[in-house]
């Protein structure tokens, strides 16, 4: 984990490089832009762009599969799941991760919103303020989402879970879910000096209910799952702490120990597609932001087929170095 010293730095250097990108300068397109644009030159959109609404992802944790991690001091096999999330938890907690989800618009009436989901750059405050400029397309994707006022949105893949584990939340209505995003990173960590820890998912699907009459704002009993190949998992993931984290290496079924040597377990799974790899199931809760950004907003159609943005739609290789013969002992060690 960071030292105080050291976060101290970090966020110090962070603050001022956000304090530029979340400047007002040249090329924020507001609503406030656009309001003056239209009062000072006559040019108003009819029907008027609706205006992003972001929300950071201040809670995430993993839920299925766990991870296994073999104790050097103790000799034993143990289930680190908890150890994982904790460090995920201090990466949120100290912006050194943000991920965020933008409605455009923020309405839960509307059957087909638009969702990007990026890994953002924020800075805490009242409000804390979030923006998607300087993050690279690697990491901003954007997709249909679909809100439902009835039953509930997000679903684990078939046959995918552990009965053994705690199943992931599902939102009740009114609740939104994505449609299946063909491929994009997650990041669960970032430390100064490090390569981000970072899982390149394949066909992810994000849900999560409103709860539009909290202060503030939130999106509440959210689900992310994605599966990770075991071609991608076999690789670096990133760095923690200094320590190369291979996933396969701590998962049961790959390469990771087990608890039980006599009653051993697998939470590999099959994929008509990739094949062998790994269903990611993960909880989340998020908060509604001030949010920045150089993109135009969305225009009424003209007419014609609507089509996803093709940003990042395609399937992603993790950033990681691709050594993988890095060691790793897992979290918790």
């Amino acid at each position: 984990m960071l030292a105080a010293g050291r976060r101290r730095r970090t966020t110090a250097s962070l603050r001022a490089a956000l304090a530029f990108a979340l400047g007002l300068a040249s090329g924020c397109y507001s609503n406030e832009y656009l309001d003056g644009l239209c009062a000072n030159t006559g040019v108003c959109p009819d029907p008027p762009p609706e205006s992003p609404v972001a929300f950071r992802i201040t809670s995430l944790e993993l839920v299925d599969p766990h991870t296994y991690t073999f104790d050097t001091v103790l000799g034993v096999c143990t289930d680190s799941t908890a150890t994982l999330n904790g460090f995920i938890a201090q990466s949120v907690a100290n912006y050194d991760v943000s991920n965020a989800l933008v409605l455009r618009p923020l309405d839960p009436e509307s059957a087909v919103v638009k969702l990007q989901y990026v890994s953002a750059l924020c800075i805490a405050g009242e409000p804390t303020n979030c923006t998607d400029r300087m993050v690279p397309t690697t990491h901003t994707v954007d997709v249909d989402a679909f809100n439902r006022d009835a039953g509930s949105c997000g679903t684990a893949a078939p046959n995918s879970l552990n009965p053994g584990y705690d199943a992931p939340q599902r939102a009740l209505a009114p609740c939104i879910v994505s449609e299946t995003i063909p491929g994009t990173p997650l990041r669960l960590a970032a430390q100064t000096g490090m390569q981000p820890l970072d899982l390149a998912l394949v066909e992810v699907e994000i849900a999560a209910a409103y709860a539009l009459d909290d202060e503030p704002q939130r999106l509440v009993t959210g689900s992310l799952r994605g599966f990770l190949p075991a071609a991608t998992a076999m690789l670096s993931a990133g760095q923690a702490n200094g320590i190369s984290f291979v996933p396969w290496n701590v998962l049961a079924g790959g390469a990771g120990c087990q608890v039980d040597a006599m009653n051993t377990i697998s939470d590999i799974d099959n994929h008509g597609v990739y094949g062998q790899g790994v269903w990611m199931n993960f909880n989340f809760t998020a908060e509604r932001v001030q949010w920045a950004t150089d993109r135009p907003e969305p225009m009424a159609e003209t007419g014609g087929d609507s089509e996803t943005d093709a940003t990042g739609t395609t399937a992603v290789t993790t950033g990681a170095t691709g050594d993988a013969s890095s060691t790793t002992v897992g979290f918790g060690a």
